[in-house]
């Protein structure tokens, strides 16, 4: 059974090393690291130099053909070169607990037992969001951003995404459907297109406990929001420009979700695909839709914004 963790790396030299430490610490030694540079100028690669000659049987470098540009595109390649029987996607500067691996890769071996190695399976876990110096912030990234975990419908999921990368395991399986991917680039996240993938054609696994901790600093790709504040409701009011631009990036993920899936959905949910990825949709169509969308507030969220 072989478990391979896939860090992406890019500047991340001042906290690499801790984030590596937690890796090293871990409770099982049933796991390899690799890791991907794309294209640092700071010292992040003699940093992953050394810790490859200190520990050459745990950790390997990939070396990628081309620079990425950004997080989702990296983690895809990583994803689609990893032959492992499971995975684990990390980033560069957090802290993880010493059980994350042993506890997701069981659950991972418990789903398969359940539903089969075949069986596309994720899963994910909460964390604790922190600031730089590791102080807690939060002790639920899920309560924060009032995130639903139990969110199974993919429809409900091309609204808003409950996984976060960081914290999610797959299987073999999961991993080979999800590289099915036609465009890459017109998703959101790598994390949120393995959510709608594992919510339509898998099992999504929540463990509702936190398995790591989450630095929020200047530099993270997308960060933690606390949307419990209505300060936050009103800069989403105000900055119209923003909410137009999620939107039409939902709809251009559904669209990629389609062009990838079409024959393995059935004639109705391709039909629900394709208007919910139209300019203009009629009421008759966002009624439909909203069928499938699962609490009263996510409902209203997708009204005002569609």
């Amino acid at each position: 059974m072989r478990t391979e963790i896939l860090m992406a790396v890019y500047n991340g030299e001042r906290f690499l090393a801790e984030q590596i430490d937690s890796i090293l610490q871990q409770d099982t030694d049933e796991w390899h690291l690799t890791i991907s540079d794309d294209g640092s100028t700071d010292n992040s690669s003699a940093i992953i130099r050394q810790y490859i000659n200190d520990f050459p049987e745990k950790i390997a470098q990939a070396f990628p053909p081309q620079r990425f540009g950004d997080a989702k595109k990296h983690f895809f390649w990583l994803m689609k070169n990893c032959s492992a029987e499971y995975l684990l996607f990390c980033d560069q500067d957090d802290v993880w607990h010493a059980d994350k691996v042993s506890k997701t890769v069981a659950a991972l071996h418990t789903s398969e037992g359940q539903w089969g190695k075949q069986t596309p399976v994720l899963v994910f876990t909460d964390q604790t969001v922190v600031d730089e110096e590791l102080r807690e912030i939060a002790p639920s990234m899920m309560a924060l951003q009032q995130q639903d975990p139990d969110v199974r419908d993919y429809r409900s999921l091309l609204i808003r995404n409950v996984v976060t990368g960081c914290t999610v395991g797959i299987n073999a399986a999961m991993a080979a459907l999800a590289a099915r991917c036609a465009a890459p680039e017109r998703t959101l996240m790598h994390d949120w297109w393995l959510g709608l993938v594992a919510a339509r054609f898998g099992k999504m696994v929540y463990r509702n406990e936190s398995s790591m901790l989450y630095r929020q600093h200047s530099r993270n790709s997308v960060g933690a929001k606390d949307v419990r504040k209505l300060a936050y409701y009103v800069d989403r009011f105000l900055n119209q420009a923003y909410l137009n631009e999620q939107m039409r990036a939902k709809k251009q993920q559904a669209t990629v979700f389609l062009e990838s899936f079409e024959e393995l959905l059935t004639a109705d949910e391709c039909r629900t695909l394709r208007a919910f990825s139209k300019k203009r949709i009629s009421l008759g169509d966002k009624l439909k839709f909203l069928k499938h969308v699962s609490s009263p507030l996510r409902k209203l969220d997708f009204l005002i914004r569609w």
